[in-house]
């Protein structure tokens, strides 16, 4: 927590004797700038996790555009939306910057109550120099950019990958083909529906000649007997896996770090997404050709987990365009790992980096949206416009009395 950080005996004065150069960090909450300015540190770059944080301007400054850019929450629907859609994808936006922004007066009270006249922390963290984001904009949803956001995705599988154990190894050659079935970390496969999981076997039983490895945390259960093909393991080599030309393909929660793997891999893929940015991910691969995307719920329905399978394992389009992109990804002119080494490098050598900066973020909302312009421009308007009416409705009234005046 931030007091037991800030407390720590000895640890500011420790962070600060050594001087660095400059520093990155995540900004889930907005401690970030605050510790950092604590330790003395003014270049620092922010290094998000997941691919867009839409509604954050102060941090990004990257304009936000809900007409068919789709939030990072609840995105469920891709760039091109319906009247609706769009309204909905613009309330996600604003939800979501104002759930990050109401929880700045908390922080700024933590560190109010060790150090008075603290800076605000908004503030703090907005002086970031650079934004890496984990996107690639080879499967991303087109958006806007700017020189100080950089893109970094696949930075967690640029360092090749292992072979796979001789136990492993013997498991992907049981079959022809092998799927792969894991809903990352945090979703537990063992704490899911009994009918999810029930879809999940009976999928397996509908492939005799697929072998199914799922990951399931509690092999207790023993929630593969009776089904040979299918192969209940609690942890799995996951990025050494997907690189095995023997695995055929990969059904996923859409992770931002899972779908990376697969992408570089070559793997095609069935998406589940559950929660957060997964769902905006899922909707990604759709947009790509790269695999088939179900609801959670469809796990409770008879039969399209089955089919989604057979789609990806029969039609050979889904392959053919992970392989296309793996082989894109794979042979960019620079890799993620260069890309930010080398900017913070130069960050650390010339940052802080105020030449990036946009200077919209100063600018109020009416100016940053030129409605002030708008307002102008309508009042331009309605003045000769109103000119012109009073002049009709004088000359209407004029020619009623003339009228009038001549019946008299």
């Amino acid at each position: 927590t931030i007091p037991a950080t800030i407390n720590h005996p000895g640890l500011l004065e420790q962070l600060r004797a050594e001087k660095f150069d400059a520093a990155f960090g995540e900004s889930i909450n907005w401690c970030m700038g605050g510790l950092l300015h604590l330790a003395g540190i003014e270049k620092f770059a922010l290094a998000e996790s997941i691919a867009y944080k839409d509604g954050l301007y102060a941090l990004t400054q990257l304009p936000t555009s809900p007409s068919y850019v789709p939030s990072i929450m609840g995105g469920s629907f891709g760039e091109e939306m319906t009247l609706a859609q769009r309204a909905f994808n613009l309330f996600n936006t604003l939800m979501y910057s104002r759930y990050n922004y109401a929880s700045a007066p908390k922080y700024q009270h933590m560190f109010e109550s060790n150090f008075e006249g603290f800076p605000d922390v908004v503030d703090l963290t907005a002086a970031n120099s650079l934004v890496f984001l984990n996107s690639d904009p080879l499967v991303e949803f087109g958006r806007p950019s700017a020189a100080r956001v950089i893109d970094v995705g696949g930075i967690i599988v640029s360092n090749g990958h292992g072979k796979l154990s001789e136990e492993w190894s013997s498991i992907l050659d049981l079959r022809h083909k092998t799927v792969f079935i894991s809903f990352g970390t945090f979703a537990r496969a063992w704490a899911m529906p009994e009918a999810y999981k029930e879809t999940i076997r009976e999928t397996a039983i509908a492939f005799p000649d697929v072998t199914f490895i799922w990951k399931y945390e509690k092999p207790e259960h023993n929630a593969a007997q009776g089904i040979p093909n299918l192969i209940v393991v609690t942890w799995a080599p996951q990025h050494d896996l997907l690189n095995d030309p023997r695995l055929s393909a990969f059904v996923t929660h859409c992770g931002q770090g899972s779908t990376s793997e697969a992408n570089y891999a070559g793997i095609p893929l069935v998406v589940v997404p559950v929660t957060f940015d997964q769902i905006r991910n899922a909707f990604q691969v759709k947009k790509c050709g790269l695999g088939v995307n179900l609801d959670k719920s469809d796990l409770g329905r008879k039969g399209i987990l089955e089919a989604a399978v057979r789609e990806v394992l029969g039609n050979p389009k889904y392959k053919q365009m992970a392989i296309k992109t793996a082989s894109m990804l794979n042979d960019k002119p620079f890799s993620a790992r260069m890309i930010f080494v080398r900017n913070m490098e130069f960050l650390a050598k010339h940052g802080p980096l105020r030449q990036l900066d946009l200077y919209g973020r100063h600018l109020t909302f009416a100016q940053y949206y030129l409605l002030d312009v708008a307002l102008c421009a309508i009042v331009l308007l309605l003045v000769p416009a109103s000119g012109v009416f009073l002049a009709i409705w004088k000359l209407i009234l004029c020619l009623r009395r003339t009228v009038k005046a001549k019946r008299e």
